[in-house]
């Protein structure tokens, strides 16, 4: 539903043109004087005034630049209605005053009819971009929050190889005379060789050569993170954000810290198989809607899974989920579904619910990231 308003001393003016203008999905706010008219535009949101000129009391051109001085309405467009139009120097007055078109009385109803219509839409279009742009706030947040709970470092680099964004997992492995590491060259944060010293070449590295080329590069073995005066080995899965037909235009990496003396094939071969009791420590689920923690995984199975939640939730509410895997499977860290929450207790011995969910709707990529998770319980 949208508004105008219309603002004139005169009903039969008024009537005119709500005669011209009434259809359905448009709503007329009237108002008979330029104090009526203030004080209903704080109450409604409209998309136009039209606003009459020769008025007892406040004239068209005072309510206009009253309605400049609030914040509410000082970008709202005005249409002045006048009977006078000989004068430029009256017109002059009316466009300072904030007026975007002037309407001659009598008016031709083909041109009233147009000129509303031009600033409906113009209104609907603002309104449906700034639903986009609220969307996309959202989106963000949600991606913020998964990022932030990774167990994973995550780098993004650009296409010198500068380090653009890192989420707060990659802090455990850095010193703090690099933070922030954004600005700084990933190389000097990774190092193929084992001297600290020495300095790989962006151009030159693994990464980079295979990454401008649209490929994901994986390095299991043999490279470090500086971390201080030490080298720590870790596991580096890098995907190009370009496509192999475009221009390079960086890089995504996750890091995994290897644990002492143990080879990355080893760690793989290692996270192919979780224990079941074990899954609550290493399985995250998240609201996809506000990036919420929902709580920890207690069990998952083919037909569903259950949740240690802090609160209590309504029987039969659908969840857009996000989960975030205890290792990259086939190139992703996390995987979404909707699920259904079929029942919900307290704990026995703590202040926690144990909840029980069966997914309802999952997405063909998604399903396979879950029969390999739970090949690996």
């Amino acid at each position: 539903m949208q508004r105008i308003m219309v603002v004139d001393d005169r009903a039969e003016n008024i009537l005119a043109i709500e005669a011209v203008l009434e259809r359905p999905g448009l709503e007329i706010v009237k108002a008979s004087s330029g104090n009526e008219a203030l004080r209903l535009l704080l109450r409604y949101d409209v998309a136009l005034v039209l606003l009459d000129v020769q008025m007892p009391g406040m004239d068209g051109f005072e309510v206009a630049e009253l309605m400049r001085r609030n914040r509410k309405t000082q970008t709202l467009p005005i249409i002045f209605v006048t009977a006078q139009h000989t004068d430029p120097s009256y017109a002059f007055k009316g466009y300072q005053s904030g007026a975007v078109d002037y309407i001659n009385k009598p008016f031709d109803p083909i041109v009233l009819e147009s000129k509303v219509n031009v600033f409906l839409d113009l209104a609907r279009h603002r309104e449906e971009l700034q639903a986009q742009l609220q969307e996309i706030r959202e989106l963000q947040s949600q991606n913020e929050a998964l990022l932030a709970a990774m167990g994973d470092a995550i780098l993004a680099v650009d296409a010198g190889g500068r380090v653009t964004f890192s989420n707060p997992a990659l802090k455990e492995l850095l010193p703090l005379r690099l933070e922030p590491v954004e600005g700084h060259t990933v190389m000097d944060l990774l190092t193929t060789t084992h001297g600290l010293g020495e300095r790989e070449s962006w151009m030159t590295s693994e990464i980079f050569m295979g990454c401008r080329y649209g490929q994901q590069v994986e390095i299991k073995e043999k490279i470090f993170l500086r971390h201080g005066q030490e080298l720590v080995p870790v596991h580096v899965v890098a995907r190009p954000i370009n496509t192999a037909d475009e221009a390079f235009a960086g890089a995504v990496l996750v890091l995994r810290r290897l644990v002492e003396g143990e080879s990355a094939l080893q760690t793989q071969h290692r996270g192919r198989r979780l224990p079941r009791k074990s899954v609550s420590s290493v399985l995250r689920v998240f609201d996809r809607t506000n990036g919420r923690n929902l709580g920890r995984m207690a069990n998952l199975s083919s037909d569903g899974f259950k949740l240690v939640m802090r609160e209590q939730q309504a029987l039969g509410t659908i969840f857009s989920m996000s989960m975030v895997l205890p290792e990259t499977l086939s190139g992703c860290n996390t995987m979404s579904f909707e699920a259904e929450l079929v029942w919900c207790q307290p704990s026995e011995y703590t202040q926690d619910f144990r909840c029980g969910f069966r997914v309802v709707q999952i997405a063909d990529s998604d399903a396979h990231l879950m029969r390999q998770l739970l090949d690996m319980l």
